[in-house]
């Protein structure tokens, strides 16, 4: 379900290896002081937890970078808490002890890259956690509950931070929209709430297509149109406990969006929410010669490099709810259910930008990749234009035939 991962025994093998020379160290001052944070918390308690989404390309690292320096909150930075479900699950044999340090090696930039934690502070909060809870029932320790919440525990004890309450908001990474995942995360926090991402549709077609090219190539295309007509939406029975916010309000509104944020999620305001961190060291985007951290209003401006004239005819026939509900310029004549349809019968038919660029630049690559390659490229663009035909026809007539209520803005 998950995709290939590690064998197990080699990851095991690896990450008592890491930690070997940090057990060889006398850590016997640092667990004591881990023990004393680890303490501290009310595990049982912990009942807060909010994971944040993503609808494409639409600045979920980047709120979670506002929430990172709260001091009611805990977090593994960056999409670094993204896979702990598929760990637990690949691995569930291990013993909780295993699980703690072999994370670090499934995850491989806990210790390392731009928010790096020490490899000695987090083996000593590992051993001090097992000092105040090992010899809690069996039942308990080898829970998937217990893995998520003390695996946040033990990286915010190693990073030295002490949350204001003892049962502080743990904010997950679930990034993608995934009902798989969203069903464990309540499953584990029953009141668990909810925050995805969006933006613009045309700019957010535009960017997904960027990001997603250079891995998957002509397909890309494909990805992107069933990303936007599936990712709009909150995960099956949790309508109630999930909101969304807007990428543009992120740069522009950015004090009005996190007082907002911090009232649902029940946090007090806090100066920190307005600064762009991880870790407490700031998170700086590199946007080609450009670098900034935080705010900034050219984020917000409406981007169509990718999207042809036609193109964004065609995205507000199809997602025309998507637009109104999310407060997105679009033209009001697409209100009408006659003009969606007419629309789409017009322009469906003819390929979008994204198909055109991505297979002139797949073309250019026939003459150093062979004739396989050329047959492959021809055969992936019919795939997709028939996929992106049926995918948009397909959540149109649904849209008009049903209705689609769309994430509800906070």
């Amino acid at each position: 379900m998950w995709g290939t991962y590690p064998a197990q025994e080699p990851m095991l093998q690896q990450a008592r290896a890491l930690f070997r020379a940090e057990e060889a160290k006398d850590l016997k001052s640092l667990v004591a002081s881990k023990i004393e944070d680890i303490r501290h918390f009310d595990v049982e308690g912990m009942e807060r937890a909010v994971a944040i989404c993503n609808c494409g390309r639409s600045g979920s690292e980047l709120l979670a970078s506002y929430l990172d320096g709260h001091d009611d909150v805990i977090m593994i930075p960056m999409l670094r808490s993204l896979r702990i479900y598929q760990f637990f699950e690949c691995y569930q044999s291990l013993s909780l002890h295993d699980k703690l340090i072999a994370f670090p090696v499934f995850q491989t930039d806990l210790f390392q890259g731009d928010f790096p934690i020490a490899a000695a502070d987090y083996y000593a909060a590992v051993k001090a956690l097992f000092e105040v809870y090992g010899d809690r029932s069996l039942e308990f320790l080898e829970s998937r509950r217990t893995f998520f919440v003390f695996l946040h525990v033990v990286y915010c004890v190693a990073l030295g931070r002490r949350p204001a309450s003892p049962h502080p908001l743990i904010v997950y990474a679930q990034h993608m929209w995934h009902d798989q995942l969203a069903r464990r995360f309540v499953e584990d926090f029953p009141q668990a709430r909810f925050i995805h991402t969006v933006r613009d549709p045309i700019t957010n077609c535009d960017r997904i297509y960027d990001a997603w090219f250079p891995s998957s190539g002509i397909l890309a295309t494909a990805y992107v149109i069933r990303h936007l007509t599936i990712s709009d939406i909150p995960h099956p029975g949790m309508e109630s406990h999930t909101r969304a916010i807007r990428f543009e309000d992120l740069h522009l509104h950015l004090e009005k969006t996190m007082r907002a944020v911090a009232d649902w999620l029940s946090l007090p305001f806090r100066s920190s929410l307005l600064d762009s961190t991880f870790n407490g060291v700031p998170w700086v985007v590199k946007r080609g010669t450009i670098s900034f951290s935080g705010a900034r209003p050219e984020q917000a401006v409406r981007n169509t490099r990718n999207i042809s004239f036609t193109d964004q005819g065609l995205l507000f026939a199809v997602l025309n709810e998507d637009f109104v509900t999310w407060n997105y310029p679009c033209p009001n004549i697409f209100k009408h259910a006659l003009i969606r349809v007419l629309t789409c019968m017009l322009v469906l038919l003819i390929p979008m930008k994204i198909e055109i660029i991505a297979a002139r630049t797949s073309i250019k690559q026939i003459p150093s990749r062979g004739f396989r390659y050329a047959i492959n490229i021809v055969a992936q663009s019919f795939v997709c234009r028939v996929g992106i035909m049926t995918l948009l026809a397909v959540d149109l007539g649904r849209r008009l035939i049903f209705g689609k209520k769309v994430l509800e803005l906070l």
